[in-house]
C-alpha cells in the first residue's frame, strides 16, 4: 500500500496545511521560540505553493 493510499487526506491542501502548521507551531513552542501561528501558516503555504509549481500535480483538484 502506498503512502497516499493509506492517508488520502494528505493530498488535500487545506488538511496538509493545517497539519504542518500545527506541527511546526507546537514544536517551536516547545523550544521556546515564539512565532505567531499565522506567520507559520504563511510560510507553510508559500513552501507548499513552491513545491506545487516545481513538482507537477501534488494535490487533488479539490478547492482550497
Amino acid at each position: 500500500m502506498k503512502f497516499y493510499e493509506k492517508y488520502p487526506q494528505l493530498q488535500e491542501k487545506a488538511f496538509l496545511t493545517q497539519v504542518l502548521t500545527d506541527t511546526v507551531y507546537s514544536t517551536m513552542l516547545l523550544e521556546n521560540q515564539i512565532v505567531e501561528k499565522n506567520r507559520v501558516k504563511e510560510i507553510v503555504l508559500s513552501l507548499l505553493n513552491e513545491q506545487e509549481l516545481k513538482g507537477g500535480q501534488f494535490f487533488n483538484n479539490k478547492a482550497f
